[in-house]
């Protein structure tokens, strides 16, 4: 007898397909999905079954309905006239060889529901942090609000996290929340969904579903009174001939989340010690300029006031000319990019309320204002991206405070980034004789140089001779002797400038040496000189003969 082949229908046959989940759509559809089998080289035919039942899956109410997947798909849905009703469910699965189905399930349509999403109809700021919004499902999908459970999410518009609050209705109520504990004076955006609350006797393995998120409202929370003053701080000038000195007050304007509406003005006091606190400045700028006894203490006091009412006073404490801060100390600085710089410090023993942290281009301009910004006694360091920018150093110094009283604890100096020299210094000769010329060299100023100078490069060439000489110098030295020239040649000469971020070359300079030496050129002067008055002589001689011998001659 010829050899049996194996069956191939053993081969191909698939296995029981199973549903995964199947939701239901109110007034359009029951959707149900499922995984692929593999099809081992044959299409398979993917078929969902429904028929609406009477009772809990007693008998059929309803003809069946089925739907065919289109090929490579894994879902398909049936349109349904009856949420509010039992379904018999089925998939088969079926190739040229052979059909399998899967196990029928019987599901409520209202216990896989996925209702349309709310609409939100009003959003109210009631309080300075508490909003009020109230919202409906559309159509009859629920005939009370208690049938379904919500989740309510907002967030500050400037942010990008989501802050979740659930919610319930009350028996009979409505679907309105009250929702607190967010900031004042903050744009918010809010979105709702739901999901159906379904009797316990719709249970299934399958569960309802949360619908998709309403579209988005917004609200801002009403202000409330600012929670603190602004940071302060002083420019300090010298004392004058009356015994004056200006005082610049400064301060910044509260965040967001301190200010808590808009800021209206800022109230500035001002108090001798030992007297009572007067009035100074009450501005909507930045900052009050006083002129003040420059031996007298003072404590100032900063508040700011919006529509809710006025912050606690921030202060700050100006001691006597000479009556002032010791010698700061180094601190740890390192750069952060092209446009930061990372500060850091240790803390202090004793608490400190607060730092300040000054920062500005080495050297000072007049007529620029230095930066500064406040930082929480509680941390020790601090990122500067403010009016940074690449080869420009920077000093800064940090003070403490503690309630008001400034103490100096630090300074130091950095760049962000070193670049090349923004120019190489000029070059000129100081003496020049037949075989040496002697150099010299401006020391760049310190806005020019871009980083910390490294060294000085000579270049110099004998025209003719076409071999360049070259020596590197120490960024200390500002003179050089080059030697060995030929009397009277043409030597060019350039100097080129170096950091740690890149070099640049001046301009080549044309220098001819001496043919002579002043030395030799005044000993040739002498012997000049000297023939000259030989000759001088020699004559006067001659002279004197002829005339003794014509006075012989006659006698």
């Amino acid at each position: 007898m010829p050899k049996q082949e194996p069956s191939s229908k053993a081969q191909v046959t698939p296995r029981s397909p199973k549903i995964k989940y199947c939701v239901s759509y109110w007034a359009e559809n029951i959707t149900c999905y499922w995984d692929a089998e593999p099809e081992m080289h044959l299409q398979t035919t993917y078929t969902l079954h429904i028929t609406e039942q009477a009772g809990r899956c007693r008998r059929n109410f309803g003809h069946p309905r089925r739907c065919v997947a289109i090929q490579g798909d894994h879902s398909c849905g049936i349109p349904v006239e009856n949420l509010f009703a039992f379904y018999k469910i089925k998939l088969t699965a079926e190739n040229q060889l052979t059909r399998t189905s899967s196990s029928e399930e019987c599901v409520h349509g209202m216990s896989i529901v996925k209702l349309s999403p709310p609409e939100i109809t009003t959003v109210t700021a009631n309080q300075s942090q508490c909003f009020q919004l109230e919202w409906h499902l559309p159509g009859d999908e629920v005939l009370s609000a208690t049938e379904a459970q919500y989740e309510i999410q907002y967030q500050d518009v400037t942010e990008m996290s989501w802050t979740q609050v659930n919610f319930s209705a009350i028996e009979n109520g409505l679907s309105l929340a009250n929702v607190c504990g967010v900031s004042p004076f903050t744009n918010y955006s809010i979105r709702v969904r739901a999901k159906y609350l379904h009797d316990s006797c719709f249970s299934s393995d399958w569960v309802s579903f949360w619908s998709d998120w309403s579209l988005e409202r917004f609200v801002r929370t009403l202000p409330a009174v600012p929670s603190r003053g602004p940071a302060l701080w002083r420019k300090l000038g010298p004392p004058g001939a009356d015994g004056k000195r200006e005082v610049v007050l400064m301060w910044k304007p509260l965040l967001q989340k301190e200010a808590h509406g808009k800021i209206l003005s800022y109230n500035l006091h001002s108090q001798r010690k030992g007297q009572l606190a007067i009035p100074q400045c009450l501005t909507q700028e930045l900052q009050c300029i006083l002129f003040l006894p420059a031996r007298e203490e003072y404590t100032f006091f900063i508040t700011a006031t919006n529509t809710a009412g006025t912050s606690p006073p921030n202060k700050l404490m100006v001691p006597p000319a000479g009556g002032q801060e010791a010698q700061p100390k180094p601190m740890l600085v390192s750069p952060v990019g092209d446009h930061s710089l990372l500060l850091q410090w240790s803390h202090l023993r004793f608490p400190r309320t607060g730092y300040v942290i000054e920062w500005g281009r080495i050297p000072r301009k007049p007529g620029i204002d230095i930066c500064w910004h406040y930082q929480p006694g509680t941390t020790n360091h601090m990122v500067i991206t403010e009016a940074i920018e690449p080869g420009y150093l920077y000093g800064l110094k940090i003070f403490g405070l503690t309630d008001g009283s400034v103490w100096a604890l630090g300074s130091t100096s950095a760049y962000s980034k070193q670049i090349a020299p923004l120019r190489a210094p000029t070059l000129y000769p100081t003496q020049v004789w037949k075989s040496q010329i002697e150099l010299q060299w401006e020391k760049i100023p310190q806005e020019d140089q871009g980083g910390v100078i490294r060294n000085y490069t000579i270049c110099y060439e004998e025209e003719g001779k076409g071999d360049e000489s070259m020596v590197v110098l120490d960024s200390s030295i500002y003179r050089y002797l080059i030697e060995g020239l030929a009397p009277g040649s043409i030597i060019r000469v350039s100097i080129t400038v170096t950091n740690e971020g890149g070099s640049t070359k001046g301009p080549t300079l044309s220098i001819h040496t001496k043919n002579y030496d002043y030395s030799e050129t005044e000993l040739m002067f002498s012997v000049l000189c000297v023939g000259f008055l030989l000759l001088i002589l020699a004559g006067s001689l001659a002279c004197l003969c002829c005339k003794h011998q014509l006075y012989v001659n006659k006698h």
